[in-house]
């Protein structure tokens, strides 16, 4: 009596469609995707596990240099997973096609402030330095097709050398964090031995109520011109003593794009 192949059958033809897949050029698959109109692929080389792109341009701004490596161990959980790292940093993408969401681990980019100028076109005034941006963890929900959400994260933005494009100014280094914790997203800015002593915290509740309590020492020795713009921005309380406190309501289209809790 003849023993059932089906079985054997199906597993060679699933590792076979496995190979193929996982052998297909990039380009080939790249080809046949409907890209926006602002969003431009150079140099594309390799399969879709492993590969390199020379530049990627949205709305001319330009990620340069880019490796990525897919981790294939994240298929037993059936998600779809890639180290991707690039000339101005590193970061693991993890994607489950089961509920559409995406996860952002490990981000580490470093870029000077005149590289993203093209981000700053509407700005009056441009900041210059560096900005290093070091998260843990950012998830990205899609609730359907057309709308996108922010949920979990946890990070900091360091703005190094901090100045002002025009001006010979160095007010040294600041930290930003940002978490989401108890259905909120709290804040918390520092100094990191800065011409700026700041402290400042804030926080955005899931209703759209936000409140910020930044508190200023500027050293005796401070450019006037910043003087001038802290008089602008904060409320004198002493001598070179600042504060900023603001609470308010964020518009509901702003809202819509983040999610205070794990539970669509």
């Amino acid at each position: 009596m003849m023993k059932p192949t089906w079985k054997l059958t199906l597993f060679f033809a699933f590792c076979l469609a496995i190979f193929l897949i996982i052998n297909v050029p990039v380009g080939l698959i790249l080809n046949q995707l409907a890209l926006p109109k602002n969003f431009k692929l150079n140099g594309v080389k390799g399969q879709i596990t492993s590969g390199h792109i020379a530049a990627v341009e949205v709305n001319n701004f330009s990620v340069l240099d880019i490796n990525y490596q897919a981790d294939l161990s994240c298929l037993l959980s059936l998600h779809v997973c890639y180290q991707i790292n690039y000339l101005n940093g590193q970061v693991t993408i993890s994607f489950n096609p089961l509920t559409n969401n995406t996860q952002i681990k490990q981000l580490d980019i470093q870029y000077s402030l005149a590289e993203l100028s093209p981000l700053m076109d509407q700005m009056l005034v441009k900041p210059s330095g560096e900005l290093n941006l070091k998260f843990n963890q950012i998830n990205i929900l899609h609730s359907n097709v057309n709308q996108i959400k922010i949920g979990h994260i946890d990070g900091l933005a360091i703005w190094r050398n901090a100045g002002v494009v025009g001006e010979d100014i160095n007010l040294g280094d600041f930290q930003f964090e940002v978490a989401r914790e108890d259905s909120s997203y709290r804040f918390k800015l520092t100094d990191r031995q800065a011409a700026l002593g700041i402290e400042g915290s804030g926080r955005l509740k899931s209703n759209g109520k936000y409140l910020l309590d930044i508190k200023i020492q500027a050293d005796t020795g401070l450019d006037n011109n910043i003087k001038s713009m802290l008089a602008i921005a904060a409320k004198k309380k002493g001598l070179n003593e600042y504060i900023i406190y603001r609470q308010g309501q964020l518009p509901p289209h702003i809202i819509r794009q983040l999610q205070f809790s794990d539970t669509l």
